[in-house]
C-alpha cells in the first residue's frame, strides 16, 4: 500500500449570484480619470456578494461540495484549514463560524492560514504534513474571499475584485487519479513589505471623537507607488523564477504541465505563459469567469476545473502571488506516490 499518501479527495466552490460586469457604474470613477488600467485587465465578471450576504454564505456550500464529494461527513473531519478574508471580525476568523456551521466536531481544530494569496497551497502542504505524521485522519481546507468589500474604486486595483470560495478535503488514499502534493518552491522579497497593504486611514478627530483624537476610515486594499513598481518587476520575472526553478527540481518542462496561474491580472498571465520554459502543456485559467477572487483564487479555480474541464496532465502547477511580496509555485500530481 505504498501508494496510500496524502491526496486530495474531493473539492468544492461557490460563488454569489450577483455578477459585476466591466459597465457596472461602481467603475465610471476610474474610466473618468483612469481610462487605461494597464496593469489590471482580463476580467469580464466578477460574482459580488450582496446586502444581508457574507463569507459564510459561499463557504459553507464549498465546504459541503467538498465533503459530498469526498464521501464524508462533518463528524469525519479533524483539522479545519484555511481563511475566510475580509472576515467579520480582526479576529475570531470567519472559520470558525465555519466549523459551527458545518457541524464539525467539538475537537476539531480550527486554524486560519493567513499568508496571501498562497492559503490554498500553504493549507495543502500543511495538510499533506499532519497526515503523513499521523496528526489527523480527515483535513478540510476553505478559503473564502469577499475583496470587493476591500477595496476603493478609486484605485485600479478595484476594477479586478471579485467573490467566491473553494474547498477541498485531503486524507490518505490509494487513488491515484487523485492529486497529492509532490513538491513547493518559492521566492520573497520582503524589502517590499508595506508597499501593499490593507488599512484603514488614519484620521485626526479634532473636536475629539468618544474622547478619541484620532480614528480610522474604512479598511481597503492599497498599494503604493512602490508597490506598483513591486507588481511590475516582482511580479512578472520573479515570480516566475518560482515555477522555473520547480520545474527544474522535478526535471519537468512547460509542456508537461497544467498551469493554474494567480488571477491578478491578464498582464501578469501573458507574462508567465510567454516566459515559461518551454511551451506550457495547458492553461487553466478562470480570470474571465471569476475575475480575481484573491485569496480564494486557486482553491476556487481547481474545484471548479475539476468539474468543468479536463485537466489534461499529471503535473499540475500553481503559482500563487502575494503582497508582502512573495510567489509560490507548488506542483500537484496524479499517479503513484
Amino acid at each position: 500500500m505504498s501508494n496510500l499518501i496524502p491526496r486530495i479527495i474531493g473539492t468544492g466552490w461557490a460563488v454569489p449570484a450577483g455578477i459585476r460586469y466591466n459597465d457596472d457604474p461602481i467603475f465610471d470613477w476610474l474610466k473618468q480619470h483612469n481610462p487605461d488600467p494597464k496593469l489590471f485587465d482580463g476580467y469580464k465578471e466578477r460574482h459580488v456578494l450582496g446586502d444581508g450576504e457574507d463569507l459564510i454564505d459561499i463557504m459553507l456550500p464549498a465546504a459541503q461540495m467538498a465533503l459530498q464529494k469526498a464521501g464524508k461527513q462533518a463528524a469525519d473531519i479533524d483539522i479545519l484549514l484555511g481563511l475566510g478574508s475580509v472576515s467579520t471580525y480582526i479576529q475570531p476568523n470567519m472559520l470558525s463560524l465555519l466549523h459551527r456551521e458545518l457541524g464539525l466536531p467539538p475537537d476539531a481544530w480550527v486554524i486560519p492560514i493567513g499568508n496571501d494569496y498562497s492559503n490554498y497551497a500553504s493549507s495543502l502542504l500543511l495538510a499533506d504534513g499532519l497526515l503523513r505524521a499521523g496528526h489527523a485522519k480527515n483535513v478540510l481546507v476553505c478559503i473564502g474571499g469577499s475583496w470587493t468589500r476591500n477595496v476603493d474604486y478609486h484605485t485600479q486595483q478595484s476594477i479586478s475584485a471579485a467573490d467566491g470560495a473553494g474547498a477541498a478535503v485531503m486524507a490518505l488514499c490509494a487513488d491515484e487519479s487523485k492529486w497529492f502534493v509532490a513538491g513547493q518552491h518559492t521566492v520573497t522579497d520582503s524589502t517590499f513589505y508595506g508597499s501593499m497593504y490593507t488599512s484603514g486611514e488614519q484620521l485626526a478627530a479634532n473636536p475629539p471623537i468618544n474622547g478619541y483624537s484620532t480614528v480610522f476610515g474604512p479598511h481597503f486594499f492599497q498599494i503604493t507607488p512602490q508597490g506598483m513598481q513591486g507588481f511590475k518587476t516582482f511580479g512578472t520575472a520573479t515570480a516566475l523564477s518560482a515555477v522555473t526553478a520547480l520545474l527544474q527540481e522535478h526535471n519537468l518542462s512547460g509542456s508537461d504541465i497544467s498551469f493554474m496561474p494567480h488571477e491578478t491580472s491578464e498582464y501578469l498571465i501573458k507574462y508567465w505563459c510567454d516566459n515559461m520554459p518551454g511551451k506550457l502543456g495547458q492553461v487553466l485559467s478562470t480570470i474571465e469567469q471569476f475575475a480575481n477572487t484573491t485569496v480564494a483564487t486557486h482553491a476556487l479555480s481547481m474545484a471548479w476545473c475539476e468539474e468543468n474541464v479536463v485537466i489534461e496532465k499529471d503535473n499540475l502547477v500553481m503559482l500563487a502571488l502575494g503582497p508582502d511580496m512573495h510567489a509560490n509555485a507548488m506542483l500537484l500530481k496524479r499517479g503513484s506516490g
